[in-house]
């Protein structure tokens, strides 16, 4: 077989073809299946859902995060979290031991923690909004904690587990780094050319 690009636009599509109904499966569990404070659960639950519609997949990725520092007590510092349930705000400041996510092989993240609706993002955007994007502190204001970007980018350690093998009890990731290297690693760039 000749391969044009014709042939490889086709085999793409064909190998990402399950893709395309993550979105959708995603804003339904988001709205009907969440548990608040169950981040793993709720991503081992997605994950098992998908695969149980029939559908592959091998094209997603479990993402844990958390911090390796001292800032917040240990605690992952998120900016734009979904509110508590009965809260009069649409998200909120929240500190987590860690955090779990979703993500698949374009880059696109699914936290059902994120924001107060389903809200698919690319990982540097969903990064820079829900983690780093607080003013630089060395003290806490009105009572929050404050990590700061640079303490963040350093601190916060991810590791990248494929759906499949998490689901079937595979505790190894394929990756870990910081954040800064993730950012690096997996978007291409920074949104701030400074790192």
């Amino acid at each position: 077989m000749v391969l044009n690009a014709r042939t490889v636009t086709l085999v793409f599509a064909l190998c990402n073809l399950s893709l395309a109904e993550v979105p959708q499966y995603f804003s339904s569990f988001y709205h009907q299946s969440y548990q608040s404070r169950k981040c793993g659960e709720n991503v081992l639950n997605f994950f098992r859902g998908l695969s149980q519609s029939g559908n592959d997949i091998s094209a997603l990725t479990m993402v844990t995060i958390e911090n390796k520092g001292f800032s917040v007590f240990g605690m992952v510092n998120a900016e734009k979290a979904r509110a508590a349930p009965g809260s009069r705000k649409n998200t909120e400041e929240r500190n987590w031991y860690h955090h779990i996510f979703a993500i698949d092989a374009v880059g696109t993240v699914y936290d059902f923690d994120y924001l107060s609706e389903p809200s698919p993002r690319p990982f540097s955007f969903y990064v820079e909004d829900m983690f780093l994007n607080e003013l630089e502190c060395t003290q806490p204001i009105s009572g929050e904690f404050c990590a700061g970007r640079a303490e963040k980018l350093d601190s916060y350690e991810l590791s990248f587990y494929r759906a499949k093998e998490i689901l079937s009890g595979s505790e190894s990731p394929y990756w870990k780094g910081s954040l800064k290297e993730a950012l690096r690693k997996f978007s291409g760039r920074l949104k701030s050319s400074k790192y």
